[in-house]
């Protein structure tokens, strides 16, 4: 098979084997705004997740939809499952990875299932790739977003166990903080949910009671995120970079034992995991009572897991400036001692905290300034030097000054000699 050749039958025509069978050495890949399905030959599928992986820039995160991940999955994800084959993938990539590999021609530009099977002589796929698209009817398509959907809102938070486990004894506190007044308890709607979710997978529904009972949920969830969110970013628009470093020691303090930004921060996660979640049964229930509706609740979805990731980022890196800006010292601030110790064990904490929220929203974790500690020596020092530097000044100055007043009296002392003797040429009588 040569560099560019791709599998066609030998008649000529677009012919695909049929979607439920990849072909031996056959990659089937379904780009979505959310992810990579991608399903295939297994061995072809490991080596063209790791020419994603080559070009991608970000951590790419894989997951594989076997019966563990799809549970008892039914209706359209099922079908799109089915095309994509048993070792089918839900690749999740950020934005600025996606770029990357459309550069490379590394996926398809459709939102269709699209088959490849340009091979290189090692086995390996070659540089340049090239696609066929699967002729499928809408509700295959359909079918790909389906699936494409309930993964990323499966998969959206990572480790929101450890999450819990830090804000289980202050939900109460953080919510009083974030002014999140509603009813219910946030760890206690995740277990719900978690119960209904877990009850879908076995039995690929849930009746009408169960529905009435867990819908009016979400809408709350939804607010709670957001009231959530916006006291963290009011607890970081209180810091003034140009306070001295006791007032930004003591910003530190107020956001870790007073504002709780950690505790709120691991709550969010939380929340919007069970969101999500409640977004999964929405979606299965208007699939199965509603599928006129589906595509609309759909887009929905999509909508707010793009949301909810773009603001999330926002928060993350807002946080990494005020941080960033709350570390920068200068030697003189080694006078400062308590203050500088504070910053040093405190701003580490919160940093944690951040980077920890971070990896829960699977984002790509920020790099932090180094905390210069300065010492009271370094402090002496810088204050001797700007001493030195301001007795230099003022040496300077007086010296200015004393040649001044002493150009003046030598000045006053000619103007008066001159004066004198004109005066007393007029008064001395002159030689007859």
């Amino acid at each position: 098979m040569t560099d560019d050749e791709v599998n066609t039958p030998s008649d000529g025509t677009d012919n695909l084997p049929a979607p439920s069978e990849p072909a031996p050495g056959e990659v089937v890949v379904s780009a979505q705004p959310e992810g990579l399905l991608v399903g295939g030959d297994p061995e072809a599928v490991e080596s063209y997740l790791q020419r994603l992986a080559e070009n991608a820039g970000y951590a790419v995160q894989v997951v594989g939809l076997d019966k563990a991940s799809l549970g008892n999955a039914t209706g359209l994800a099922a079908s799109a499952a089915s095309i994509l084959g048993q070792s089918a993938k839900f690749v999740q990539l950020h934005p600025d990875s996606v770029k990357a590999i459309h550069a490379e021609r590394l996926v398809p530009g459709t939102h269709g299932f699209n088959r490849m099977m340009t091979r290189g002589p090692d086995g390996k796929f070659l540089r340049q790739l090239q696609w066929k698209e699967t002729n499928v009817n809408p509700a295959k398509l359909m079918s790909a977003q389906m699936l494409a959907v309930q993964i990323a809102l499966k998969t959206a938070i990572s480790e929101v166990e450890d999450a819990v486990q830090r804000v289980e004894s202050k939900v109460e506190e953080v919510l009083r903080l974030a002014q999140a007044s509603r009813s219910g308890d946030v760890l206690g709607d995740r277990l719900s949910l978690e119960r209904m979710v877990n009850y879908l997978e076995k039995h690929g529904s849930f009746s009408d009671t169960d529905w009435d009972w867990i819908s009016s949920i979400g809408p709350g969830l939804n607010r709670t995120v957001e009231q959530l969110r916006q006291h963290a970013l009011a607890t970081l628009k209180t810091f003034d970079p140009s306070r001295p470093i006791q007032d930004r020691a003591e910003f530190v303090v107020n956001a870790v034992e007073n504002q709780q930004l950690g505790e709120t921060l691991s709550l969010l996660v939380v929340a919007e995991e069970s969101l999500f979640q409640w977004q999964r049964l929405r979606i299965a229930r208007v699939e199965a009572t509603e599928p006129q509706h589906l595509q609309k609740v759909l887009d929905d979805a999509r909508e707010l897991l793009a949301h909810q990731m773009a603001a999330d980022g926002d928060l993350y890196r807002r946080a990494q400036t005020v941080l960033d800006a709350v570390a920068r010292t200068e030697a003189i601030d080694g006078f400062r001692l308590w203050s500088v110790q504070g910053l040093t064990r405190d701003l580490p904490k919160l940093r944690e905290d951040l980077d920890r929220f971070a990896h829960a929203r699977r984002a790509q974790a920020l790099e932090w300034s180094e905390i210069d500690a300065p010492t009271p020596k370094e402090a002496l020092q810088a204050a001797a030097d700007k001493a030195s530097v301001a007795a230099t000044q003022a040496l300077g100055a007086a010296t200015e000054g004393y040649t001044a007043v002493s150009n003046f009296f030598s000045k006053t002392t000619r103007e008066g000699s001159k004066l004198f003797g004109k005066r007393r040429s007029r008064d001395q009588p002159g030689e007859e």
